[in-house]
């Protein structure tokens, strides 16, 4: 067994890092909405568009003309309970830069469906959720707050539901929810289950994540911080050195703590319910969440916007904020869960001998480390658990693992004995995302990220909405789908295509395996006329009766022709004459003569 670098994912990001040079440019509402719905329409199978408006009832925002939109991007041929992905742009309408990160995020990811395979995988295996503009009177403003219920420019990012206390000495907003972005974001969670969630926003460069509550200080260590943590420095890695490397930490840390932030909310208001608003209850958030402070500035030069040339790498041609970003984006999406990718399934064949070796090829996708994985078989159609039998160990960990070149592995099988087997690569990943130092609160990991993961059996569902069926299925193995292969003896004397172990006539070709009498001895090597396990000259006194005569006599017939003629005189004398011990047969199979 062996481990080795994959190239695949490298030779992704070269046939994207080749496309033409295109320099990013500004957006306004009118072109976003533009925008998306060409998208929806170019990609009908990948996408569905709605507006908060239209799903949930809301009215338009500000003075009355704008929506929030909400894009929905995944393969839906290959089903709709997936792991869920939420990125929100423009909660602050001023923060324009975040607009073109959403818009460009999704653009990718739908120009490159079919071409680039990581791309492809994550359209195929997720539910990516965008609202690209939570705010867009502000955005028409060019203001930060949102109008509201308790005035006309509230700060969205301190109007959701997780720590409202005393919030109106911060955010002058006693009320969760006042604004409609914030209800329709609210609105979005309620039906869905996100895995990890992505505030974009401007204004410093840095990638923020729980705690940054005003509850948890001095000590702002959430119960995921490893996980937290661990996806923050996954996305500054993979963000690149654009403008350097963003910090990562916790809000409270970097930008200091607020009342009623998005990022707090979707992390901890479904599990810590006693700090959320009793009023707008929710299953949907445990996820790992961060806000995204793309720049310095909240609407940066231009010329500082990049390109999509090279976008997958970081430092680029054309990196830029906007690129660096879509890539911290992409690198959420990609952690939502573990995948196990077959690298040469078409090349295994579907029947083997006992005793033939076979190599299996697979990576294992999503994740931060494997701890183990193998290939695994046995007669029930699901060897993740059910197995008779399995390769040794192999592990391997850091972002080369699962991740910017992950590690192709091999392992070879063979089965000792004939039988129909499933087989398939599997893994287990991630152990490490268990470990605490000083939570706060002191209870175990959260969300579903870590959940998901770590705990066999575990079953979240959010039943909010019986037409949107979303789960959460905690697994300890994550399996490649199993491929059913026959052992058998594969050797096919007579050429048939029928192997010899299943051959009712070995020596002579006889495809259509035909049998007329029933004795597991097919007609072409059956002379045996009268059942008494030997061919001699009591069968050929019966074949001479059975010579052409009327009426026609099928066990008699040894060609399949639908004649007693001399080519079945021929074959009686193969039989007769060319064997030391002269009798029908041979057959693989049980037969009256056994």
């Amino acid at each position: 067994m062996s481990a080795r670098r994959g190239a695949a994912f490298g030779a992704a990001m070269l046939a994207v890092s080749m496309a033409q040079a295109a320099p990013y440019t500004y957006s306004n509402y009118a072109s976003m909405v533009s925008d998306l719905e060409g998208m929806a329409t170019q990609y009908p199978g990948l996408t569905d568009l709605t507006t908060a408006q239209d799903a949930y009832g809301l009215s338009l925002d500000g003075i009355g003309q704008y929506a929030q939109y909400i894009l929905r991007i995944t393969n839906e041929a290959t089903g709709l309970d997936k792991p869920e992905v939420l990125i929100v742009g423009v909660q602050h309408g001023d923060e324009v830069v975040s607009l073109e990160v959403a818009l460009e995020t999704a653009r990718l990811l739908l120009e490159s469906y079919g071409t680039d395979p990581w791309l492809t995988a994550l359209v195929d295996r997720r539910e990516i959720y965008i609202m690209p503009m939570a705010n867009p009177q502000g955005f028409a403003d060019s203001r930060r707050g949102s109008p509201g219920t308790e005035g006309n420019s509230e700060d969205m990012n301190r109007d959701h539901i997780y720590d409202r206390d005393d919030c109106s000495f911060l955010c002058g907003d006693e009320d969760s929810l006042s604004t409609i972005g914030g209800r329709a974001i609210h609105e979005l969670a309620r039906r869905h289950l996100f895995r990890v969630m992505v505030d974009l926003h401007g204004g410093a460069e840095v990638i923020l994540h729980s705690w940054g509550s005003p509850l948890h200080i001095p000590n702002t260590e959430s119960p995921d911080d490893r996980a937290a943590a661990d996806l923050g420095e996954r996305m500054r890695t993979y963000g690149g050195p654009y403008r350097g490397f963003s910090p990562v930490g916790t809000a409270s840390d970097l930008l200091g703590p607020v009342h009623g932030p998005l990022d707090d909310t979707a992390y901890a208001a479904s599990w810590d319910a006693a700090n959320a608003d009793p009023l707008y209850p929710t299953d949907g958030w445990r996820a790992l969440a961060y806000t995204i402070e793309i720049s310095s500035a909240k609407r940066p030069a231009q010329s500082t916007l990049g390109g999509d040339a090279d976008l997958l790498t970081p430092g680029g041609t054309e990196d830029g904020y906007v690129p660096k970003n879509v890539r911290v984006a992409l690198a959420a999406i990609d952690i939502a869960e573990p995948w196990i990718e077959w690298l040469n399934r078409d090349e295994i064949p579907a029947q083997v001998a006992p005793g033939e070796t076979i190599d299996v090829q697979w990576q294992v996708r999503g994740c931060f480390d494997i701890d183990d994985t193998r290939v695994r078989w046995g007669f029930d159609p699901d060897p993740r658990v059910n197995f008779t039998d399995q390769t040794a160990s192999q592990s391997d960990s850091g972002d080369s693992a699962c991740f910017d070149t992950p590690t192709v592995f091999s392992a070879s099988v063979s089965f000792p004995t004939m039988g129909g087997y499933f087989l398939a690569p599997v893994a287990r990943v991630d152990s490490a995302l268990l470990q605490q130092g000083n939570p706060n609160p002191a209870v175990a990991p959260q969300s579903w990220i870590v959940r998901g993961r770590t705990e066999e059996g575990l079953l979240g569902e959010n039943a909010f909405d019986p037409g949107e069926p979303n789960s959460v299925v905690g697994q300890l193995y994550w399996g490649a789908p199993p491929l059913p292969i026959e052992v058998i003896d594969v050797a096919d004397t007579d050429g048939d295509g029928v192997g010899d172990s299943l051959d009712n006539c070995v020596t002579f070709a006889n495809a259509d395996q035909r049998d007329t009498d029933g004795d597991g001895l097919g007609n072409a090597c059956d002379g045996d006329l009268n059942q008494d396990c030997q061919v001699n000259f009591g069968d050929l006194g019966l074949f001479k009766a059975a010579f052409f005569p009327n009426p026609y006599d099928e066990n008699a017939d040894l060609t399949g022709d639908g004649f007693v003629s001399f080519s079945d005189l021929a074959r009686l004398k193969e039989t007769f004459f060319n064997q030391a011990t002269p009798g029908p047969g041979p057959s693989g199979l049980p037969d009256l003569c056994d």
